[in-house]
């Protein structure tokens, strides 16, 4: 789908005119006739965050659908997970437990949500008591 086609489309799922959308985003009616119609090329990103603010949609999503920007990649938070779990591995090294089973991925996939929930609360307990001491 073009910028143009996408933008008629968000508009007519808001129920706006072309004179309502320009009346609330300060882009001219015969500017955005002309987007929509493909007469007009991509528009620039401030005429863009207008327009998205005048129909409530992120501005990222438009700029998406521009062309401006690339969707986002899953992997800097996969990144980030495993960064977070070499911290603990490295900690527990520190002092010569690595191989502790809290480190075995299969034991993991055998917990309930509130055997989870209940090690998260015993964690959160045991840095308490450590912070108050």
């Amino acid at each position: 789908m073009n910028f143009g086609a996408y933008l008629r489309a968000l508009r007519e799922e808001k129920k706006l005119s072309v004179n309502q959308l320009a009346m609330y985003s300060e882009v001219s009616a015969a500017g955005i006739s002309r987007i929509e119609n493909g007469k007009r090329g991509i528009p620039k990103p401030p005429t863009i965050k207008k327009l998205a603010g005048a129909l409530k949609i992120p501005y990222e999503e438009m700029m998406l659908a521009a062309g401006y920007i690339e969707e986002a990649s899953p992997v800097p938070l996969i990144k980030e997970a495993e960064m977070a779990l070499s911290k603990i591995r490295e900690a527990a090294e520190q002092y010569e437990l690595g191989d502790l089973e809290i480190f075995d991925g299969d034991i993991w996939s055998t917990l309930s949500k509130e055997e989870i929930e209940g090690l998260n609360r015993y964690l959160l307990f045991m840095l308490n008591i450590r912070s108050s001491s």
